[in-house]
């Protein structure tokens, strides 16, 4: 989460086997969500928005073994940095992580 909030990219693609499943998923400003959570409820960091996007790829991608994020800045080509890789929680337990 560190590198994240250093490099601060203004939209995420998520990468499953390899594919991009989001092209440009807008990263919300972290005060937007803490500003939400207090008025209305939910999720009110990056870990809790980011913890929840991933359950639903869980859901929707049983399969998936691990998920890349990549940073994505304007540009043309656009700038791509990896900002984190994830394991979901069954691919885990099937590997023995758990």
């Amino acid at each position: 989460m560190e590198k994240l909030r250093r490099l601060n990219p203004p939209r995420l693609r998520v990468i499953v086997h390899g594919r991009p499943v989001y092209w440009a998923l807008l990263l919300p400003p972290e005060e937007d969500l803490e500003a939400h959570a207090r008025a209305w409820g939910g999720v009110g960091s990056w870990e809790e928005w980011l913890l929840e996007r991933l359950a639903r790829l869980e859901e929707d991608f049983p399969e998936a073994q691990e998920v890349e994020l990549l940073g994505v800045w304007p540009g043309n080509p656009p700038r791509l940095e990896r900002v984190a890789l994830a394991r979901p929680r069954r691919a885990q337990e099937v590997n023995g992580y758990a």
